[in-house]
């Protein structure tokens, strides 16, 4: 319980950092699920090196740990028309942690994903 706490914080420390430097977060939501993005709390930038491109969509590395007392589980796929453009050309992920089936098990999910607005294919 205390190694999820500490992530915990540190996940809410990095992204109160991110809140105000990235604010456009907030108001978005998935074009195809209709998912809100969540405003900056659970948004953050991606390095160009944990993005791959495929003809289908991007695979973006997972955080670390994937979930709770498990071992990353590798990439996660976002299908074309789930990406949206961001306005300052860099990669973004929204992610949240939500429960499972098993009690006391939490996993990450991603929300939302933006792209640099020279990448085709992308919703606004």
């Amino acid at each position: 319980m205390g190694q999820f706490l500490g992530h915990l914080a540190w996940v809410c420390l990095v992204s109160a950092s991110h809140a105000n430097a990235h604010s456009w977060y907030s108001g978005k939501t998935d074009p195809v699920l209709h998912l809100e993005c969540c405003g900056g709390h659970d948004c953050h930038p991606v390095t160009s090196s944990d993005v791959r491109s495929a003809p289908e969509g991007y695979y973006v590395k997972q955080p670390q740990p994937y979930a709770r007392n498990d071992p990353p589980t590798g990439e996660w796929f976002v299908p074309r028309d789930r990406v949206q453009s961001a306005p300052d050309d860099k990669y973004h992920i929204c992610e949240n942690l939500y429960p499972t089936y098993r009690v006391g098990k939490l996993r990450m999910r991603w929300t939302c994903f933006f792209a640099p607005r020279t990448t085709a294919s992308l919703s606004n």
